[in-house]
């Protein structure tokens, strides 16, 4: 399907809407890149708490606790943004197809680097790896560290597998 045959949209009415996508899609990628530098630093400044050595008899390491759900819950919003500039590009490529701007999204999505679909779950492993290696010398339950440790593996294996469908989706769409 292509915008001048569906769509009916006049030359005007198309480089308007062009151009509104691509304003929408910029606002995406700027807030994905907000909610990366978010996470960095609500991550960095939760786990630092959670370490914090004190006079007084707080124990601050069931911070640690949550820290990794936080980065998760950034993940989520980082996947939602990614997948709203995806779709705005396939949009653009498959219904404008003598527009400058779908050969650039055609040449992009054929061109995408595939370990950036990565970089995302794998901090939030990391985060784990970090919070579950100091929370293993002090934690007494072991049935519910255990658990803890399987749900947030669990998350980031649904988060990274989702993305997988979700691009996918939109690659099936093409």
């Amino acid at each position: 399907m292509n915008a001048e045959n569906n769509l009916k949209f006049d030359k005007g009415q198309n480089d308007r809407l062009i151009k509104s996508l691509t304003e929408e899609k910029l606002k995406s990628q700027e807030r994905r890149s907000s909610f990366n530098i978010r996470k960095l630093i609500y991550v960095g400044g939760l786990f630092s708490v959670g370490v914090i050595k004190n006079p007084y008899d707080i124990d601050f390491k069931l911070v640690l606790f949550i820290v990794p759900f936080i980065s998760i819950c950034f993940d989520l919003y980082i996947l939602g943004e990614d997948y709203g500039i995806k779709r705005i590009g396939g949009y653009l490529r498959n219904n404008f197809k003598n527009e400058p701007e779908a050969d650039w999204e055609s040449w992009v999505g054929n061109h995408r680097d595939p370990f950036a679909t990565y970089a995302v779950p794998l901090l939030s492993i990391l985060v784990l790896i970090a919070s579950a290696s100091i929370l293993i010398r002090t934690e007494q339950n072991e049935l519910f560290f255990g658990l803890w440790i399987a749900l947030n593996i669990s998350a980031i294996i649904f988060n990274l597998f989702y993305s997988q469908y979700l691009r996918k989706k939109l690659l099936k769409n093409i």
